[in-house]
């Protein structure tokens, strides 16, 4: 794909949280797509830099700029629409140079950072897609800004002038992009409640340099005196606003219990309020410094004692990833999916946050705990290289291709047969790339209208076939058909037959440790000439605490072309989506039951009934403890959102049509 990024600054050197984000994701954006950039250069500052870029991107513009002068509130505010903070951006040479550009060379995507770009693309330009990556929800960021600052009635009042023009400033931008890109399942949560229902939306977690943040192999010591590390922007609202309450409410109650304790406040531009506290007995602010790492060794413990949320929470992983143990509050956490007790500890008041601090200072058995909890959860989800294959692959759906979806209750299928869907597998193998494939049944469906995960996944697998002959029924009748059922239990079959013939090697994960080895036997009875690259059954555990990196490990060193992914949905589709890019595996693909079929453990249902649509009872009738309450769930939702679809597609085709 042609992908034009457009930034609001130019994001290196990397010493800011959000460049750690714009950074990284134009990088590994690079990797599969063709980018080109435009970065806004405030006073002139950092072009210098323009090669760093320059060896991933294709083109490379930096356009100078100077802030003009905030508006006065009379008239020029008071009756401007767009908010103040946005029309700050709004500068004509800056709508020029992105005008230039899209005249030159045509894109297939537009990728802005943060909404004060997004308002160059709501009256022109419509004929692009457009992709929002937002490091916090602006309208979240105001109103808890709000909560906390405005103290006068003349603060409240012109918080309350942009609160109403960002509410209505945000529902625009989401009528407009195609996708915003989220940094946590709180801030889609968000804008699902107070912005817009309907507005595609992705998550894309934050990330961390697993390279340059590695832990050491043995803890290395840290500092003699309990030392207690706050890292971070120190003229970012949100920053300053948690050292103000840490210090009045919660530094007195520390030292009354650990009176040797030293506070590091490291960070770039400290103001005059955060300098001020270097005063207090054992504080130390150090300002910008060109190395964060030996902080983080430092300190026995990072706090992050944040009231004002949203944003990149850059500074948690970071401090995951090298080893030192974390103490947030709730909302400094959020959308990490984070457990406390396990890999941080969190606490929202000032008393149970100043009794953790004193707990794992205490107790050095519990920061070695969240050391190594943190260690492993940050190899598993946090590093970049798998954070943007996520985003390319929500990017892929942008890209002119000859791929035909049809959307049943909002999931989407792929228009394939049972041949196309082999010839499909053989281009990914073929590829080298990693890509995951969804076999999608009508329990998918109905558990994907509370699940957004599973649902996030759907929309961005690779290829999503139809396993169930009921919605092939269901898009007959709303006359957009899906030619015929892709049942993974019968793909699986086929596909093995394929791989002994081409040579592809298959590793099995998941299944009962017995079925699964009697199902290997099976296929290398069948096929004898079949590479099995490996089996594993790993021991039974939740999803979030499965030791993601040794299976991924195992499977790596196994090296094979199919990964068959035996956990049930939706774990199995869940594990696959946050581990394929790590994996490398050229397809993965989630096959359930179909292990057991293979094994003889479990029998099928004879053809008339599978082509009758009427497997699942036989399924009832064999495990009638294990799927009465599902069946039943699914039968109910899927028979009303059916009604719903069906009864929806009938008014729209009777609405009368313009001229």
């Amino acid at each position: 794909m042609n992908i034009l990024v457009i930034y609001p600054y130019i994001p290196y050197p990397i010493d800011r949280g959000t460049y750690q984000r714009t950074f990284h994701l134009l990088r590994e954006l690079a990797r599969e797509h063709t980018v080109d950039l435009i970065a806004l250069s405030e006073k002139g500052e950092r072009l210098e830099n323009r090669h760093v870029f320059e060896s991933f991107c294709r083109d490379v513009h930096f356009v100078p700029f100077q802030h003009p002068e905030w508006p006065k509130l009379f008239p020029h505010r008071l009756f401007n629409r767009t908010p103040s903070s946005i029309e700050h951006w709004n500068l004509p040479h800056i709508a020029k140079a992105i005008r230039d550009q899209l005249k030159r060379t045509p894109y297939d995507l537009v990728h802005v950072c943060d909404i004060v770009l997004a308002q160059y693309f709501l009256d022109e330009h419509q004929d692009i897609p457009l992709s929002v990556d937002r490091s916090r929800v602006d309208l979240q960021f105001q109103q808890q800004q709000a909560t906390f600052n405005a103290r006068t009635l003349k603060d409240k009042l012109l918080a309350w002038e942009s609160l109403v023009k960002m509410h209505g400033f945000e529902k625009r931008v989401a009528k407009r992009c195609q996708l915003q890109i989220l940094c946590g399942p709180d801030d889609e949560e968000f804008v699902r409640k107070h912005i817009s229902t309907t507005a595609p939306v992705k998550v894309v977690a934050n990330g961390v340099d697993l390279e340059y943040f590695r832990a050491a192999v043995e803890p290395e010591p840290r500092s003699a005196k309990p030392t207690v590390l706050f890292c971070g922007a120190m003229d970012y609202t949100p920053n300053v606003d948690a050292l103000r309450w840490f210090f009045a409410e919660i530094h007195h109650r520390l030292l009354q219990r650990v009176p040797s304790l030293q506070v590091l406040i490291v960070g770039k531009s400290p103001i005059a309020e955060v300098l001020a506290y270097a005063q207090l007995p054992g504080v130390t602010v150090t300002g910008g410094v060109p190395d964060v790492r030996p902080y983080y060794r430092r300190a026995w413990l990072q706090m992050v004692p944040l009231r004002i949320g949203g944003g990149t929470r850059l500074k948690i992983v970071e401090s995951l990833a090298i080893g030192t143990p974390v103490i947030s509050t709730s909302i400094g956490a959020q959308g990490l999916g984070l457990t406390h007790g396990t890999n941080i500890l969190l606490a929202d008041t000032p008393e149970t946050f100043a009794d953790q601090v004193v707990n794992a200072l205490q107790s050095s058995p519990l920061r070695e705990h969240l050391r190594k909890n943190g260690i492993r959860i940050a190899k598993e989800r946090f590093g970049w290289r798998r954070i943007g294959a996520d985003l390319s692959a929500g990017y892929r759906r942008f890209k002119p291709e000859q791929r035909k979806q049809v959307r049943l209750m909002n999931v989407p299928f792929d228009v394939v047969t049972m041949p196309q869907t082999l010839e499909r597998i053989g281009g990914m193998i073929d590829s080298k790339q990693p890509h995951y494939i969804a076999t999608a049944n009508v329990d998918f469906l109905v558990q994907s209208r509370r699940d957004t995960e599973l649902r996030r996944i759907l929309n961005d697998a690779h290829l999503v076939v139809c396993d169930g002959t009921p919605l092939v029924w269901l898009s007959k009748l709303l006359r957009r058909p899906l030619p015929e059922r892709v049942a993974g239990s019968d793909l699986v079959p086929q596909l093995l037959a394929r791989a002994e013939r081409e040579g592809w090697r298959v590793f099995f994960l998941g299944g009962e440790p017995r079925t699964l080895k009697q199902a290997v036997r099976n296929i290398e009875s069948k096929h004898p000439n079949i590479q099995i690259a490996g089996s594993y059954s790993p021991p039974f555990a939740p999803l979030d605490r499965m030791d993601h990196e040794g299976i991924c490990e195992r499977v790596r060193e196994a090296k094979p072309e199919v990964l068959l992914v035996s956990f049930g949905c939706p774990k199995q589709e869940k594990w696959i989506a946050r581990n394929y890019a790590a994996l490398g595996v050229p397809v993965c693909i989630g096959v359930g039951a179909t292990v057991d079929f293979l094994a003889g453990t479990v029998r099928r249902a004879p053809r008339w009934m599978q082509v009758a649509g009427m497997e699942w009872v036989f399924r009832l009738a064999q495990e009638p403890r294990r799927l009465l309450k599902r069946y039943s769930t699914d039968l109910l939702v899927f028979g009303i959102g059916s009604i719903r679809e069906i009864a929806l597609s009938f008014l729209t085709s009777k609405a009368p049509q313009r001229a």
